[in-house]
């Protein structure tokens, strides 16, 4: 068919939903939002750019629980803990569901446990992953953490000025050695560039209003010669990087199983689970897909969200000597200048433990979360909440809320610290940083505790300074991020030197 044609029909057909809406409005009101344009809704007015910051300031008039009508898809925004508390986590019986992403399907992310709809398939998957990544489970990965966190400030000591680049390197090796027990020689492996790059095509894609191909599905079927339309050319291109990053690995692993050679690894341990479950066959279709999948997606997502927090970290540390400086005066004291820190420092470096719980308040990675999907007609605050409706939790502006986070722009760790210790009553930013309900992010702890570590070792280690501009200006840190799911500083402009010889002799004679 013609698009011309297919769009005449599209037209027709939501006038006529339309039309029937008039004589179906529920008893209750809508939540208030901006008013939107025919058919289209409020499709022009998110911008592709920081769209959180948007949304924020749109709270100032509409409150904290807003509506948007996104063409045929009502959204509901929530801009407040309270209400993302209340409907996600207290509701989560009926909140805990995902819209089907055509964005995801066209690119093959559809795999992806955080985009899969709320289903036994998506349960099997989240046991399996829970059963490998839960709290109980992190001390066993607390070597592979340190052994490449001290490779990194080894690169760090060589090539200081490719700090960005080794940030990338720190975390894909991590999890690479994890999930794979693969060893990445530098940031040119080809694992590293799979892992940016196909975890970059969804970021982008997928922001709200960015491309409407999810909202018209039509648009799907336009070429990529057609002018100003580059959907077709960016699938074209992210398409078999992504089913090549969730494949090659796993093939790798799958044959040195089948082969009797496997070394130790999160993905060689599932697939032998599955196995014996099975009677010790090859793994059925369901069973090699969920093992593909568990592993995938933790390759993907803790390469990239703990990098950009990471990225975050070093640019505050810039701006803010004064943190750092306090920092550094912990670490002195606590672990001593003759050797590195490590997971057993942890209750000890209190301050270290704030730092790292504002890195992941101030610049969000993940600004909107994910949108979770109502399944039954609701009601909250005398508002009425249709089934169907996607719920669209807005961390960016939860983790800036000034009643919470006083002066929430600033860098502050001791935001979080009353008398020596962290402070109870202050409100956890890891409670709303990694999601809500049964859609918490079930890789957190492997996070934050990659997190820490890095920033214990970097600031025990190195001086962290901002490099000017050609004018002279410091970089404002807010002013040019990637827009995406998953959000990050689009550079690091930081200088990191060695604090003394003792600290570079600490690090040159680390064990690896």
């Amino acid at each position: 068919m013609q698009p011309a044609l297919l769009f005449v029909i599209f037209l027709a057909y939501f006038l006529l939903l339309k039309w029937m809406k008039r004589f179906a409005k529920p008893a209750l009101p809508l939540p208030p939002g901006p008013k939107g344009y025919p058919i289209i809704g409020n499709l022009l007015d998110i911008p592709s750019v920081t769209p959180w910051r948007t949304f924020a300031k749109w709270s100032k008039v509409y409150g904290d629980v807003m509506y948007l009508e996104l063409s045929r898809q009502p959204t509901i925004v929530l801009n407040s803990a309270k209400a993302a508390f209340d409907l996600l986590e207290k509701r989560s019986d009926i909140y805990s569901d995902r819209q089907v992403s055509l964005i995801a399907k066209l690119l093959s992310w559809d795999w992806n446990i955080g985009l899969m709809p709320y289903s036994q398939k998506w349960r099997a998957h989240r046991r399996e992953f829970h059963q490998i990544f839960n709290q109980r489970e992190m001390p066993k990965f607390h070597s592979i953490q340190l052994r490449e966190c001290r490779a990194f400030l080894q690169r760090l000591v060589g090539s200081p000025s490719n700090l960005d680049q080794h940030i990338r390197h720190l975390f894909t090796a991590i999890i690479l050695k994890i999930t794979y027990d693969m060893d990445i020689a530098d940031i040119q492996d080809d694992y590293v560039r799979l892992v940016r790059e196909a975890v970059l095509g969804l970021s982008v894609m997928a922001v709200p209003g960015a491309f409407w191909v999810n909202y018209f599905p039509f648009l799907r079927f336009i070429p990529a010669w057609f002018p100003g339309f580059p959907l077709r050319k960016m699938v074209d291109y992210y398409r078999p990087i992504v089913e090549t990053m969730r494949s090659k690995p796993f093939d790798k692993i799958q044959q040195e199983v089948d082969e009797g050679k496997a070394n130790p690894s999160v993905t060689a341990s599932l697939i032998e689970r599955l196995q014996r479950r099975s009677g010790g066959i090859a793994l059925s279709p369901t069973d090699d897909e969920l093992a593909r999948n568990v592993t995938g997606i933790a390759y993907a997502a803790a390469a990239d969200t703990t990098a950009s927090a990471t990225q975050s970290f070093m640019i505050a540390m810039s701006l803010y000597p004064d943190v750092q400086r306090k920092a550094q005066e912990e670490l002195d004291r606590v672990v001593g200048s003759s050797r590195l820190p490590d997971f057993g420092d942890h209750d000890g470096l209190v301050y270290i433990q704030a730092i790292a719980l504002e890195a992941m308040r101030w610049m969000v990675v993940t600004p909107l979360g994910g949108t979770h999907r109502v399944t039954a007609d609701d009601e909250y605050r005398g508002f009425f909440i249709p089934n169907g409706t996607s719920v669209m939790p807005n961390i960016w502006a939860m983790l800036h809320n000034p009643d919470d986070y006083p002066e929430p722009m600033a860098f502050k760790p001791e935001r979080y610290i009353k008398d020596g210790k962290l402070d109870p009553s202050v409100r956890d930013p890891l409670t709303l940083a990694f999601g809500f309900g049964r859609r918490i992010c079930p890789g957190r702890y492997l996070a934050i505790g990659s997190l820490f570590i890095t920033i214990a070792s970097v600031l025990h280690t190195f001086n962290i300074e901002p490099t000017m501009s050609e004018d002279g200006r410091v970089f404002d840190p807010f002013s040019s991020v990637v827009s995406g799911v998953v959000s990050s500083p689009e550079y690091v402009p930081c200088k990191v030197t060695p604090r003394s010889d003792k600290a570079k002799q600490l690090i040159q004679e680390s064990s690896i």
